[in-house]
């Protein structure tokens, strides 16, 4: 019983944590704003984190293995066929949009880039595989300008990570698309879809209407 208690105030603490990292940033969060929205007293938090600095990497930490569970399982692991970019990219966005330490993690990433526990670190490997299987079984676009190689990889790889890092500022108001409303998040989705295939797909054919 305990012990279960214990888990459960851990639990609490790291939720609690997520949720001020995500709204406030690091240097907006306290221990005392924390404790408070966990409803755990100060005592009872240093037990479990003696400092922000523990409580931030614990939140990077439970980022980290969301982000690769739910990579791993749109990668194909369950046995599935492995998925592409566009999967990916709505994987992430979806997380972002679901999971407060997630958000956390993202938003300690650009606050804190030298920190360890950079939260792009946990699916840029998957992005790149899936990057190099799309260039390899995409023919080559019937009637493309030769002089013309459209995207190589370091471009399309540049554009995912501005997809996913620009969702995450719609969601948070900086850019005023999309807004709260989850069917609205929905459509942004979407949209970074048609963008991906639209940019992936290279310049169009020679002689076609624009």
């Amino acid at each position: 019983m305990k012990q279960e208690r214990a888990q459960h105030t851990h639990r609490t603490l790291l939720n609690a944590a997520a949720t001020e990292f995500d709204r406030h940033g690091y240097a907006g969060t306290s221990l005392a704003r924390i404790s408070q929205t966990a409803g755990v007293t100060m005592g009872a938090l240093t037990f479990h984190f003696p400092s922000k600095a523990a409580l931030a990497d614990a939140v990077r930490a439970h980022a980290a293995a969301l982000t690769r569970t739910a990579v791993a399982r749109a990668s194909g692991a369950d046995g599935r066929p492995a998925a592409g970019v566009v999967e990916l990219i709505d994987t992430l966005t979806r997380l972002l949009d679901e999971e407060p330490s997630v958000r956390a993690a993202a938003r300690l990433t650009w606050e804190q880039p030298e920190s360890p526990g950079n939260w792009h670190a946990d699916w840029s490997p998957d992005l790149r595989d899936r990057l190099a299987r799309e260039r390899t079984a995409a023919p080559a676009a019937e009637g493309a300008d030769a002089g013309d190689p459209g995207l190589d990889s370091a471009d399309l790889e540049a554009l995912a990570h501005c997809l996913v890092v620009g969702s995450e500022a719609l969601r948070r108001g900086i850019v005023p698309l999309g807004g709260g409303d989850p069917a609205a998040r929905a459509d942004v989705r979407q949209r970074l879809g048609r963008l991906w295939h639209r940019a992936a797909a290279g310049p169009p054919a020679s002689g076609a209407h624009r």
